[in-house]
């Protein structure tokens, strides 16, 4: 996938600094859904949305949690037209409550953040400018909130990521992000995303996500994915997804004997998940085994699992496929196998989904790959 941001950007957790009835309801599906319990998180939240229908948080959250829970039980196309059934059930449940209350900006936050989540729809499917036409949409619901409210903190987190996505693109999506009046940096993103991950309310969790990718796979910088990884699997031990993330920030800060108990625990954790969640993270589990296997010197075992992660890669974005093209290119460039190293090495371009991985790869079809100590 070539734009990996836009399906973070777009995920659900956005804003709230005020109270609101339910929110002590609402926060507990969200702890359950983001430990794989969404059948319950959806129960709790089908009647929070009768008891609390005036709370900014439930509807958005419902729909985030029938998400999710499709995305482990349910085909791609079934996910897709539940999701977007949601959504259209909601907008107009957002609308009549901006209506209803005018001055409380968390409404219209959620309602752009639910016209946004309609592009997600439509970049799954692939029709690029109905993505863009609801990305727009609901990105200037958003923009308008936190640039009358800057007290609402969890409005950094949309606008950081497109600051950064900007600033790692072209002339022309900079200056679409100026016309915003953004500053399409990176540094500047980043500094929106963190002020998020450590303040926010709700948009924490998804921050510190985003944080811990760009510090693994676009800009690497290993102590501090370590550091929100380590807090996300605190808080959600049952997540699959955190505890990838968590296990390559270990092994990318050396810490192989601490590394190698969290593989272990992937691989107990794999047995519970759905048939779809094993489709979509075996590959990245045999990822992760290869990585440690290559830290170790231990190539021939690195490379059997790398044949098994390239060869069943189920998951949507295409960021753990591209490193482990990478990491087998660097092998057979140890080995001596040029001509192999280099087909891998173009394969890992040709994703050109801007990570860090494509930077190397470019780099080593001049060069060969040469190990020096710990990568």
């Amino acid at each position: 996938m070539k734009y990996p941001y836009f399906s973070i950007f777009l995920l659900i957790v956005t804003s709230l600094t005020a109270k609101y009835p339910g929110d002590d309801v609402v926060w507990k599906a969200v702890r359950a859904f983001y430990n794989y319990d969404t059948g319950r998180a959806i129960t709790i939240l089908n009647n929070a949305r009768v008891d609390f229908p005036e709370n900014p948080t439930v509807h958005l959250t419902w729909v985030a949690a029938r998400w999710l829970h499709s995305q482990a039980h349910d085909p791609l196309d079934v996910t897709w037209y539940m999701l977007n059934e949601d959504i259209e059930i909601i907008i107009p449940v957002y609308n009549d409550l901006v209506e209803r209350f005018p001055d409380d900006p968390n409404y219209k936050l959620y309602l752009g953040s639910s016209i946004g989540l309609k592009a997600r729809v439509y970049l799954g499917q692939k029709e690029w400018l109905k993505t863009l036409i609801w990305g727009y949409r609901g990105f200037t619901q958003i923009l308008d909130v936190a640039q009358k409210h800057p007290e609402i903190t969890d409005t950094q987190l949309p606008l950081g990521i497109v600051e950064y996505y900007a600033g790692m693109s072209n002339f022309l999506v900079r200056w679409a992000a100026g016309m915003f009046d953004l500053n399409p940096s990176t540094i500047a993103g980043e500094k929106k995303i963190l002020n998020a991950a450590e303040n926010g309310e709700w948009s924490w969790i998804e921050a510190k996500g985003t944080l811990v990718f760009m510090h693994l796979w676009i800009d690497p910088k290993p102590k501090f994915a370590l550091l929100f990884s380590h807090d996300l699997v605190t808080y959600f031990p049952k997540r699959y997804y955190y505890r990838v993330l968590y296990t390559e920030s270990l092994l990318n800060n050396g810490l192989l004997t601490d590394g190698y108990q969290s593989l272990l625990q992937l691989d107990t954790m794999f047995a519970g998940l759905t048939d779809i969640h094993k489709d979509w993270y075996l590959a990245y589990r045999k990822y992760e085994w290869a990585l440690y296997y290559y830290l170790n010197g231990d190539y021939p075992l690195a490379m059997s699992a790398l044949d098994i992660a390239i060869n069943n890669y189920g998951a949507e974005l295409d960021v753990v496929l591209g490193n482990a093209l990478l990491l087998n290119g660097k092998i057979y460039d140890i080995l001596g196998d040029r001509k192999t190293a280099v087909k891998l090495y173009r394969d890992c371009i040709r994703l050109d989904n801007f990570t860090y991985a494509m930077e190397n790869a470019e780099q080593y079809l001049g060069t060969p790959y040469v190990r020096q100590g710990i990568d």
